[in-house]
């Protein structure tokens, strides 16, 4: 052979080396990001969880009612009513209210579908709008499903995938879904965990709506609420804590809208807190798939339906 095909026969095996190498590194750099981000594939849903859903949901009309007293105190009550929801739960009037404090003489705006109301004090107003809710009793939990965590010396587990709020009938306690569960801690305490939402100059017991989650006892227990600043009055970060009787940590961290929206703004984002709280710890140690993804067209609000595992 000569020096020439010797040469170029070094040439092709060179250039074949280097672009085995390249593939092989895109391979695992494809397989990194798919690992860092959490792209592992779904679970298979529990039928379980979809069927309570839809057997639970009712259309209902509900009346806000926007009380501002001069005392600077501001009464917000919403009642549900309906057809639907008397036929299903032999109730035809659910209620809920609750009192905030606002600075004496100042104004707040109400958000709205067709548009914001201003309310000053000693005014009240009232909003109607037709809707569709989730709604049950409290001997009638949703079921907690099967969750596929994206690590793999994990296996299966059944987190809570929604929160609750309470609302009332005459003799009656219901529970109303409300946010997606979107974060779980595993072998930490409570203490520990809120120690480093204290550290980052966050609340204690901030405004808000109490929200419930159902443990496997079929005990109601309220969240342990947190938030950037007490009021949220030009938006912020929130969050709802609970340990479950297990040990874990689960949490439905949201960012409420930057109008004063009462009661205890609107969320306008899941994902964003969702990573702003995971950059609190560090790390990230997977993903659960928990199946509750969600989308709110009006304020733009997204959960994708996996909780990061912190």
């Amino acid at each position: 052979m000569s020096k020439r095909s010797k040469f170029i026969v070094i040439s092709l095996l060179i250039l074949f080396s280097e672009i085995m190498l390249s593939m092989t590194a895109n391979a695992i750099s494809e397989e990194s990001i798919d690992e860092m981000t959490g792209n592992e594939q779904k679970s298979a849903e529990d039928p379980r969880c979809e069927k309570w859903k839809e057997i639970h949901t009712v259309k209902v009309e509900v009346t806000r009612v926007y009380n501002y007293e001069k005392e600077g105190k501001l009464k917000v009550t919403e009642i549900y009513s309906g057809k639907e929801l008397k036929s299903k739960f032999k109730d035809d009037k659910f209620t809920r209210s609750q009192t905030f404090i606002i600075p004496e003489g100042e104004g707040v705006t109400i958000s709205t579908e067709s548009g914001s109301l201003k309310l000053q004090p000693g005014e009240e107003k009232k909003i109607v709008t037709q809707e569709s809710a989730v709604l049950t009793t409290e001997n009638d939990p949703y079921p907690y499903c099967s969750s596929t965590s994206s690590d793999a010396s994990s296996t299966s587990s059944a987190y809570p995938q929604w929160t609750f709020s309470k609302v009332n009938s005459l003799f009656k306690t219901y529970y109303k879904m409300e946010d997606p569960i979107n974060l779980v801690w595993k072998e930490k305490d409570l203490k520990s965990v809120k120690n480093v939402f204290l550290s980052k100059k966050w609340v204690d017991n901030p405004v808000e709506y109490t929200h419930y989650l159902s443990y496997p006892d079929g005990k109601w227990v309220a969240g342990d609420g947190m938030a950037d600043s007490k009021y949220r009055l030009s938006g912020g970060y929130h969050l709802r804590l609970w340990q479950l009787p297990d040990g874990d940590i689960v949490s439905n961290a949201h960012h409420d809208d930057n109008v004063l929206i009462i009661p205890g703004h609107q969320v306008d984002g899941y994902e964003n807190a969702e990573a702003k709280v995971t950059g609190f710890f560090g790390t990230v140690c997977g993903t659960y798939w928990l199946d509750n993804e969600f989308y709110n067209s009006e304020y733009n609000a997204y959960n994708d339906g996996y909780a990061t595992l912190v």
